[in-house]
């Protein structure tokens, strides 16, 4: 994606700049997530503190003009910009990806330490045998000693 800046105003009471810009892409257009990112690194500017305000796409031609807010602090952007639905959903990814992360890890740790219990558990338990009946010639059942005992 080819980036041209249009117009570059600073508002210093609200702590950003306000960026018009003109891109040229090709196929469909890109999301707000790719002309933040492109955005971003043009401008060497942390991903979150860039906000996509307007997208104005040119019917029949590979260019949208995108207007943008740069923050300077996060705190200005989280109370000044609404965020958009595709943001949520990256962040809420980003959350899932971290729980399932911590997940595998405290698995892996339990994996890691039953082994050792199951192995102590073991050693600490013989398995004994059950006594078996004994069949006389005749087909009758007679107790062995420790079944006479109880």
């Amino acid at each position: 994606m080819d980036m041209k800046i249009l117009k570059e105003r600073e508002f210093p009471l609200l702590k950003r700049k306000r960026v018009a810009c003109m891109f040229e892409f090709t196929g469909p257009t890109p999301s707000i997530v790719q002309f933040r990112d492109s955005l971003s690194s043009k401008l060497k500017v942390d991903k979150g503190l860039v906000a996509i305000r307007h997208v104005y796409q040119r019917f029949g031609k590979p260019t949208a003009k995108v207007i943008a807010h740069i923050y300077s602090d996060k705190e200005y952007k989280e109370k000044l910009e609404k965020t958009k639905k595709t943001e949520k959903k990256e962040v809420e990814a980003a959350k899932k990806a971290e729980e399932e992360k911590k997940k595998a890890a405290e698995e892996a740790k339990a994996t890691a330490e039953k082994p050792k219990e199951e192995v102590k558990v073991a050693e600490e338990k013989p398995k004994e045998e059950t006594p078996k009946e004994e069949v006389k010639e005749d087909g009758k059942e007679t107790k062995t000693e420790e079944q006479k005992s109880k």
